[in-house]
């Protein structure tokens, strides 16, 4: 081998490789934006969105998007093998009680009648139908970026996984979202998500595994 060639393949060993973590970071914005852009030309957004983004209503846009960003905190964590982001899965789970310490808080307020009646929409068949939808794409980049760093427990990764997409299409399906309720948008919202990470769970071991 001739010194130049071998001075080619030592800086080639030595060059920065790109983590699994830097590869989330550019996959997600991508895939963020072209699901909002398949929401524009598919669903559409609502005719009032800037008047429902200044109103308390805003909060089913800012409550999907403050779990997206700890799903993806926690999905930075488990993306590694030696990695077990224990804070990350605590912090997710305080965020889930106080979700539904509030839904509780409502229910004891209207009853069973209440949530009932708030859910009796076809928008529910809706939201159910859309935010799977929304969230393929960004569990596509996602699973991609985990691929590359070998998580220890590809399940849970896959769960992390499931809870940012789905997140990431909540949060993009509610400037569509014709309904504003409390008692709709977190229970229907949040059972899309559970459903993403449940998806996300099943399809992991296949897709992380070693």
């Amino acid at each position: 081998m001739r010194t130049e060639d071998l001075i080619a393949v030592l800086a080639a060993d030595t060059a920065p490789q790109t983590t699994p973590g830097q590869r989330m970071l550019r996959a997600l914005p991508p895939a963020a934006l072209l699901t909002l852009l398949a929401l524009v030309m598919v669903w559409q957004v609502r005719p009032d969105l800037a008047q429902i983004m200044a109103s308390p209503a805003a909060l089913k846009t800012i409550v999907p998007s403050l779990f997206g960003l700890v799903t993806l905190w926690l999905g930075l964590g488990v993306i590694r093998p030696e990695s077990r982001a224990r804070v990350q899965w605590l912090v997710l789970g305080a965020m889930l009680a106080i979700s539904a310490a509030v839904l509780g808080a409502v229910l004891a307020t209207v009853g069973l009648s209440g949530l009932i009646t708030a859910l009796d929409t076809p928008s529910l068949l809706i939201c159910f139908l859309s935010i799977p939808l929304l969230s393929a794409l960004p569990l596509a980049a996602i699973f991609w970026a985990m691929a590359s760093g070998a998580p220890a427990h590809p399940r849970h990764a896959g769960i992390a996984a499931g809870a940012l997409a789905g997140a990431i299409g909540s949060a993009a399906y509610s400037l569509h979202c014709p309904e504003d309720s409390l008692l709709f948008c977190l229970p229907a919202y949040g059972a899309n998500m559970v459903i993403v990470a449940v998806i996300g769970g099943l399809l992991a071991p296949r897709i992380l595994r070693w």
